[in-house]
């Protein structure tokens, strides 16, 4: 891995580790974080949403995520409510697929599904920060652990 695309995939990670915080802090009445596409912060949604796309389109099994994210961001909520919440579904359920299938991060499966209980209690914004922040995690310790192989 080169040394750039070492360094933008660590930023893309940050970004987008950082997106639902700093909507949460601008937008506290928030519901979910689609729903910061009717708010000020429309232009970090979209953007970071791309940048987390095309980060997956680099990978081969992360491709039918970023196809449903680049959708999802693609359609927004105020005039494809039923779409976007079908495609938001899908894209949280096909990251499920890549994290079982390496077998190395497999722990990472539980994390993120322990996001459905973070929603029962907490609601929907707070189960969608919580399986963004397990998929920024995972992503930026696979892209650690590479970098030492291929460094060494």
């Amino acid at each position: 891995m080169l040394d750039f695309d070492f360094y933008k995939r660590l930023f893309v990670v940050f970004v987008a580790i950082t997106q639902p915080f700093i909507i949460y802090g601008v937008c506290e009445n928030i519901s979910s974080i689609s729903s910061s596409w009717d708010t000020i912060l429309q232009p970090l949604f979209i953007i970071t949403n791309a940048m987390v796309s095309y980060f997956f389109f680099d990978l081969p099994k992360w491709r039918i995520p970023a196809v449903s994210l680049l959708l999802l961001t693609a359609f927004p909520t105020t005039e494809y409510e039923v779409f976007h919440d079908i495609v938001a579904i899908l894209f949280f359920v096909t990251c499920l697929y890549p994290i079982f299938n390496l077998k190395r991060f497999r722990y990472y499966l539980i994390i993120y599904l322990f996001s459905l209980i973070v929603g029962l209690f907490f609601g929907l914004f707070w189960m969608e920060t919580w399986g963004i922040i397990t998929l920024c995690i995972y992503h930026l310790h696979l892209i650690l652990f590479t970098h030492r192989i291929v460094s060494r």
